[in-house]
């Protein structure tokens, strides 16, 4: 197929699939995805109201990390091409079914490239996968920063390929600086596992003469060698913050959530469930992830087919990724030794390893309507006809059982971030629930919910009150953007100014000093006796750094991209010749 069928298949396919949320293009989605729209709105408002990429978040803890936030998304391409310009209802909407999009349209090609197949057997993989209950339960209920495992087939292609061509290398480490970008806190460490199976899989499945055994094996580890400092170069502008608010806010955990063999077929099958799901820590939305007896019996089915095929590796990602999913079955199970690995020892819920069991399912789906077309090449209705009717069944399965857990968008959008509130301040506790829509109105709460383990300072004050206390002194004027605070203080001592708001590193003051107080306010030091104009600013001293470092990535990829092209047209030039050469003869 060509390139524009592919991508309109992708577009049409996530169009269908999400149909129940995209209906509702003027609405937001419940559960976390407020959450993201608060932070979206958060970003927006810096942007459209300040004039500046907002760093710092002033609506949410009394003041938290933007730039810091692992999961923040205000830093990726495709957020500035959809939620900026378009808002975070219709925007939000664009943000979700691009990423469907890709991962539909990625699954047909890594199916057509990877094993060989057919278009239907390719559909087959791309339904099964990218239809998956899994992107229906963690899509709608707004766990937005896992949307880029959408990008996971175009991911494996782009490895397998890259020994063989050094551009699918620079590919390989744009879509991991991709997913950094994008707040991909759970997606890039399970890339990274993904690429070392892989890896070893490839490894282990070289060809057998000895020479050229050793040149593939070779191959696989000198690209592994440069495409990983390459991607943590690009994504250098996420991953160094991220890891520094992982370090400062370490949250360490021990999984002990297990599923039994009967819990995932339940997961997979399932279109009644009880939300509480007994006998586990997490709610139902963390395991759902319904293909339905259809595609699992056809995923099944095909999974013999492509260990006879000598695509072995399918069957063992299906069994290696499943025995992950199950969590802490025993100390010897993946999960138990990944969280002895760091990042992996704060990650949580092991169930959400389900993406890539059915990842691998998709292939095996693949290979039984592969092996089906072949069976009924000769029948009389053709092979088209059955294999057509097994596609709508599943589609038709997979809709019925994901379309009600889509169809949850309901909350009203929030509202423009352009106009400047007239003062900031914290509103009672009780209005948290209304938390998007703070940037918009300028306040904030004590309420402080976010993947890190950041507190709201214990001394913030609430109410239209002045914003800064300045023992024996005089607040004349306060003025702030997303990044900043300006003071105009007259004040005689030595006692420090009070700010009303959560203290972290970053701030720093155009007088004086900045220091976090003992209730966890930002407090302002050694300001001299008079009145002043004090400007406090939030920037973290790595960020110029980490910009440098993804600029130096840039740089590093356009020069392996510019070398690998000029060596492909000089083979081709050098064939195009022989075969001139061959096809004239002697004279």
């Amino acid at each position: 197929m060509r390139r524009g069928s592919i991508a309109l298949f992708g577009i049409v396919a996530a169009a269908l699939y999400w149909a129940p949320a995209l209906y509702h293009f003027d609405r937001t989605g419940f559960g976390d995805w407020q959450t993201f729209v608060h932070q979206w709105e958060a970003t927006r408002a810096g942007l459209f109201r300040h004039g500046e990429l907002a760093l710092w978040n002033p609506w949410h803890c009394g003041g938290t990390l933007l730039w810091g936030d692992p999961q923040a998304q205000g830093f990726g391409p495709i957020f500035w091409l959809t939620v900026v310009p378009f808002g975070s209802a219709i925007g939000g909407h664009l943000f979700l079914w691009i990423h469907a999009a890709i991962g539909f349209a990625g699954m047909f090609v890594a199916a057509r490239r990877l094993l060989g197949v057919g278009a239907p057997a390719s559909v087959a993989a791309s339904i099964v996968w990218a239809g998956s209950g899994f992107f229906a339960w963690h899509g709608s209920g707004g766990h937005a920063a896992f949307l880029p495992f959408y990008f996971t087939p175009w991911l494996l292609l782009f490895w397998r390929q890259a020994p063989k061509d050094p551009r699918h290398g620079v590919a390989t480490a744009f879509v991991l600086a991709l997913t950094l970008w994008e707040g991909g806190v759970y997606p890039f460490p399970y890339f990274a596992l993904l690429l070392g199976f892989d890896t070893v899989v490839q490894l282990v499945r070289a060809p057998e003469p000895p020479l050229e055994c050793r040149a593939t094996r070779w191959a696989i580890v000198r690209t592994a060698l440069w495409v990983a400092p390459l991607a943590l170069l690009l994504g250098a502008w996420r991953l160094v913050p991220s890891l520094l608010t992982m370090s400062r806010y370490p949250r360490p955990t021990f999984e002990s959530d297990q599923l039994s063999f009967d819990e995932v077929i339940a997961m997979l099958t399932a279109k009644d469930y009880d939300y509480a799901f007994p006998g586990h820590e997490y709610v139902w939305a963390e395991y759902g992830t319904f293909v339905g007896w259809t595609a699992l019996l056809l995923a099944l089915a095909g999974l013999p087919v492509a260990w006879r095929r000598g695509h072995r590796w399918v069957v063992i990602g299906a069994v290696f990724f499943g025995a992950t999913m199950m969590g802490r079955v025993s100390p010897l199970h993946p999960w138990s030794l990944l969280h002895h690995l760091p990042v992996f020892g704060s990650l949580r819920v092991p169930s959400r390893f389900a993406v890539f069991l059915t990842f691998y399912l998709g292939f095996g789906a693949a290979f039984a309507m592969q092996w089906l077309r072949t069976r009924l090449a000769d029948a009389r209705l053709g092979p088209w006809a059955v294999p057509a009717l097994v596609l709508l069944g599943t589609s038709a399965h997979l809709y019925w059982g994901n379309a009600e857990v889509i169809d949850r968008w309901r909350e009203a959008a929030p509202p423009r971030v352009d106009r400047s509130p007239e003062q900031y301040y914290l509103t009672p506790q009780a209005e948290y629930g209304a938390y998007a829509s703070f940037p918009a109105r300028g306040v904030s709460t004590r309420g402080c919910y976010t993947g890190m383990t950041f507190e709201a300072a214990r001394g913030l004050w609430e109410g239209r009150r002045e914003q800064a206390r300045v023992p024996g002194g005089t607040l004349h004027a306060m003025r702030r953007t997303a990044n900043t605070i300006t003071l105009d203080v007259e004040r005689e001592g030595d006692a420090p100014v009070v700010l009303n708001q959560t203290w972290a590193i970053g701030w720093t003051s155009s007088l004086g000093r900045v220091e976090r107080g003992p209730s966890g306010l930002i407090e302002l030091h050694d300001l001299p006796s008079g009145r002043h104009e004090v400007k406090l600013r939030f920037f973290p001293e790595e960020l110029p750094l980490t910009a440098g470092l993804t600029g130096l990535g840039f740089v590093a990829s356009g020069v392996v991209w510019g070398v690998s092209r000029r060596r492909r047209r000089r083979e081709r030039t050098k064939r195009n010749d022989t075969r001139l050469t061959a096809t004239a003869g002697p004279r």
